[in-house]
């Protein structure tokens, strides 16, 4: 299957998830990441806010850490650390970001990532727009972690060479 195909195949496999089975994946995944060693040894978490059913992480929040959210600017993605006074607003892309803050991008010790499919040498399919990859192509996080559904894991698909491969993988 080509990646768009296996990106149409993953969005509506998970639209199909009713809203309480992804609560509920979710949930279990966050109880069991925060005694995830990658996670305590973390002090700048980076994360996502959900759309489409997405694995929701934002229970992490409660967890004593410091988050950053991403905010596209232009053909660049940064990451803005949250405060108790950011303000979200919500993207072009129907996103919520934070509207202004401090850019964390070089301080990011795990980077948890919104994936539509995975390989197993961590190789992910988003939304195509390559946010991600050109990110990590200037940043490096201590830990990449892309973070799906366990019907998201697919076998292999082919890899252009701007792709670059996560450290590893959550499954919810």
């Amino acid at each position: 299957m080509t990646k768009n195909e296996i990106r149409q195949l993953m969005i509506a496999k998970r639209s199909a998830l009713s809203a309480q089975e992804a609560a509920r994946r979710s949930a279990d995944l966050v109880e069991k990441f925060v005694r995830d060693y990658r996670f305590i040894v973390a002090d700048m978490v980076a994360l996502y806010e959900p759309i489409n059913n997405e694995v929701d992480l934002r229970a992490l929040y409660n967890s004593g850490k410091r988050f950053a959210l991403p905010k596209v600017v232009g053909p660049h993605m940064h990451f803005i650390e949250l405060t108790p006074e950011t303000k979200l607003v919500r993207s072009s892309f129907g996103i919520l970001e934070p509207d202004d803050g401090l850019v964390v991008d070089d301080q990011i010790d795990l980077l948890l990532v919104p994936t539509l499919a995975l390989d197993h040498k961590h190789y992910r399919i988003g939304f195509g727009k390559g946010y991600y990859d050109r990110f990590l192509a200037i940043h490096k996080p201590k830990m990449t972690l892309g973070v799906i559904y366990d019907f998201q894991l697919v076998d292999r698909f082919d890899h252009h060479k701007f792709d670059i491969p996560l450290d590893g993988v959550l499954i919810a």
